[in-house]
């Protein structure tokens, strides 16, 4: 009877649902955020390859490119927002320029405003007290220099 009484109680507290953690399932599990700095690491990777694209006239990867640079200036500002360095707005000008260049299909234009673009994050860094961040205008091919070296960015 014992044992009868035994496999009873186990059976009954298997069936009931286990509260070990009030909360709903995917709730309990942290979200991940990335840091300023993992933010900025792409962005200058975006920069290299807006460059390039530029140079090359795949008006299209420019046009890719810069979108995923004006996201992360979003995303730097929305989820930083007491950090001063992550306040991106000043970049708006400048993105729009290149924005602009791109629409155009206009290389000189292009130009210019990739280094308007460029001396943009140097500001910015600066203001924020990165002045040792100092962005650059590439120089080089990353077919030549960048572990991208089996991505095509030649326009189809």
């Amino acid at each position: 009877m014992k044992r009868r009484a035994v496999i009873v109680a186990l059976a009954m507290g298997m069936s009931l649902p286990v509260l070990a953690d009030d909360q709903p399932p995917g709730k309990s599990q942290q979200i991940y955020l990335p840091s300023l700095a993992d933010i900025m690491v792409a962005t200058q990777l975006r920069h290299f390859k807006l460059w390039y694209a530029g140079q090359v006239k795949n008006w299209r990867l420019a046009s890719y490119e810069l979108a995923h640079i004006r996201a992360s200036f979003d995303d730097a500002t929305r989820l930083y927002p007491s950090v001063p360095a992550a306040n991106m707005t000043t970049m708006a000008r400048p993105s729009d320029e290149v924005g602009g260049a791109i629409e155009a299909k206009d290389s000189a234009k292009f130009a210019k405003a990739f280094h308007g673009l460029t001396s943009e994050c140097n500001s910015c860094h600066e203001a924020a007290g990165f002045g040792f961040i100092a962005i650059k205008e590439p120089r080089l091919s990353p077919i030549e220099t960048s572990p991208f070296s089996d991505e095509s960015f030649s326009p189809r």
